[in-house]
């Protein structure tokens, strides 16, 4: 029998299992390359062109790159092991699960805008080094998917505060361990 061990601030939630080393590996480690990928990308602009610049975007590429690997994975992970119950029930519960979706969308869609951009606009896309992905057919939209790569980065951020937020709440107000179970350490 496993005994948890809890804080006065929390509170046992029956059924709320703490997620695997693996699925919190995944979600963090998508969070730390998210993050260093915006980060580049919002300084990608105002880099002067040459070398620097050139390499700084392969960086930004390969970042995008890891994102979309990333995030298969997850996806995968989750068709073959669904998820754990939600901590919370009705409508909550569906507002969570749509959060979570939005946010895979997003994280599909916006590597892939920013490759479709790169193609439309007849560039090379390198990643990883000197690695050149060509475009498999012609795609169509020129810079439209440079815009919409960016509202799609600004629409992660914007998912991503909610989701803190939530997260917040849950640990804060609620008092439920949900946070906890994303954190390695102490147990839930």
């Amino acid at each position: 029998m496993t005994t948890l061990t809890l804080s006065s601030h929390d509170v046992a939630v029956p059924g709320t299992p703490r997620h695997s080393a693996a699925a919190m590996l995944l979600h963090w480690g998508s969070a730390a390359v998210l993050v260093s990928a915006f980060g580049l990308g919002l300084l990608l602009d105002d880099w002067p062109k040459g070398t620097e610049r050139d390499t700084a975007m392969m960086v930004h590429y390969s970042l995008g790159t890891v994102v979309l690997a990333l995030v298969t994975i997850r996806l995968l992970r989750r068709l073959v092991m669904p998820a754990h119950a939600p901590a919370e029930a009705g409508v909550t519960a569906r507002i969570a699960g749509l959060m979570h979706w939005a946010l895979y969308a997003v994280m599909v869609g916006l590597p892939l805008a920013g490759v479709f951009d790169r193609w439309a606009r007849g560039r090379r896309l390198a990643v990883f080094g000197d690695i050149v992905v060509p475009a498999p057919f012609p795609i169509p939209g020129g810079k439209l998917w440079k815009e919409a790569h960016e509202i799609l980065a600004w629409s992660l951020v914007a998912l991503v505060v909610v989701h803190t937020a939530a997260a917040l709440w849950h640990h804060f107000v609620l008092r439920d361990g949900v946070l906890r179970r994303m954190l390695p350490g102490r147990p839930v």
